[in-house]
């Protein structure tokens, strides 16, 4: 499955210490030149190491995501994510943003974000119940921009799987 990644979902997950869940799930991640150039300046090894591993960078037209992004309202970083996502076909898009995960949504992509990834990584074994629950209540304390009744809802999805 082709999977392409905005900025938040991979800071996110990095802030956490749980990047590497991504390469456990899906091998290979797909983000444009644009969003790399977005987040490389932050002093993070975790993503440094992920760039020279399973983060793979693709170059995108910019007139197609400036397109993209006044058609859809969105950011042109944003943008650029979903014209490589159809460039490359994937079937999944990563972001936690509402009206990206609506765009992407219309277009025809699976959508998930940091949250969906940490249900996942619990279904498929990578990480226990009790450790997902831990990582939404960090979401919960630290600067991760995700409303505090959306992860409430995700302890309670863990209690689900």
């Amino acid at each position: 499955m082709r999977v392409v990644s905005d900025a938040d979902v991979l800071i996110h997950l990095s802030k956490l210490g749980k990047l590497s869940l991504l390469q456990s799930l899906y091998k290979e991640v797909a983000l444009p030149e644009h969003v790399k150039a977005e987040i490389i300046i932050k002093e993070d090894s975790e993503l440094h190491k992920a760039f020279n591993s399973f983060l793979k960078v693709f170059e995108t037209s910019k007139d197609k995501a400036d397109d993209i992004a006044k058609r859809h309202h969105i950011h042109v970083g944003e943008a650029h994510v979903k014209a490589l996502g159809e460039k490359l076909n994937a079937a999944l898009f990563l972001s936690n943003e509402r009206k990206v995960r609506k765009a992407a949504k219309e277009e025809g992509f699976i959508i998930s974000g940091t949250i969906g990834i940490i249900l996942k990584a619990v279904k498929d074994g990578l990480i226990n119940k009790a450790e997902a629950k831990s990582l939404f209540e960090k979401m919960k304390t630290k600067d991760f921009r995700i409303h505090p009744d959306i992860l409430q809802k995700a302890i309670e999805a863990i209690k689900e799987i």
